[in-house]
């Protein structure tokens, strides 16, 4: 049996290495299991990074997001969060929920030993074809942008609970190759302005659109909705006095101002 190496035996790169390797396990990162599993690594880890959670940030994987918060999963919850992105038009070909942090969690929980053991387990639990997913026809930003032409050609709304609404595939696209709905209309040459400015925003319908925001996983820190959603933020402070205040009436209290 080879000894535990210290911490002085390890290396940034090492440290690195060996988390993206039970990451790609589907290994618990939370601290109290590294505690249990990987003394000498979560020493290391601290060592070298200040923190656990450091060190798993500069592994690649949000340890706020990802894992302190990472939900408590089941086989049930597992199966519904599979069926509900597909619904939603998800690409959920193993590259792709790996990569997108709004299914990452969900992914890796899926092929623990004690769930489905692999991703394909999991499809075909929630009564997916895995062949079929594999075969998902992959949105480029041609056809991205021919879906957006052709609903303004036909003067269909595309503003993004209308999207969300109507053409959740095409939205949830957009919203994985360009970052955001307005900056998807930007390149398509459609000032977001003029998309949004017919429109009649009340209480109602301003909280429906930061929920539906917050359901994709955007960040709803102020510098990112005045450049990605600037008509929403306008219309939130003007109704509710503060984007801040616009949140909290939607029962989202986190402090995205403190968040790294």
């Amino acid at each position: 049996m080879a000894p535990k190496r210290t911490s002085s035996a390890w290396s940034k790169p090492k440290i690195v290495s060996r988390i993206q390797a039970l990451r790609a396990k589907g290994a618990d990162l939370s601290y109290n299991c590294m505690a249990r599993r990987e003394q000498g690594l979560l020493a290391a880890a601290n060592y070298h990074f200040g923190s656990w959670g450091k060190a798993v940030d500069a592994a690649g994987v949000d340890y706020a997001r990802e894992v302190r918060r990472i939900p408590k999963w089941s086989r049930d919850t597992i199966v519904e969060a599979i069926r509900k992105a597909h619904e939603e038009g998800a690409d959920l070909c193993w590259t792709n929920v790996t990569r997108d942090k709004r299914y990452s969690a969900l992914a890796y929980a899926a092929i623990r030993e004690n769930q489905f053991g692999s991703w394909d387990a999991a499809l075909k639990a929630a009564g997916l074809q895995p062949t079929d997913v594999r075969r998902y026809k992959s949105w480029s930003e041609e056809r991205i942008m021919r879906g957006i032409k052709e609903r303004r050609s036909t003067g269909q709304a595309l503003n993004s609970k209308a999207m969300q609404d109507e053409d959740s595939k095409l939205f949830n696209a957009a919203l994985n190759y360009f970052g955001s709905w307005d900056k998807a209309l930007i390149a398509a040459g459609i000032a977001p302005k003029d998309v949004y400015r017919r429109r009649r925003w009340n209480a109602d319908i301003i909280k429906a659109e930061i929920k539906a925001l917050q359901r994709n996983g955007t960040d709803l820190a102020a510098p990112n909705m005045r450049r990605n959603h600037s008509a929403l933020y306008s219309a939130a402070c003007k109704y509710f006095g503060t984007w801040t205040a616009a949140r909290e009436a939607c029962g989202i209290r986190r402090n995205y101002h403190r968040r790294r």
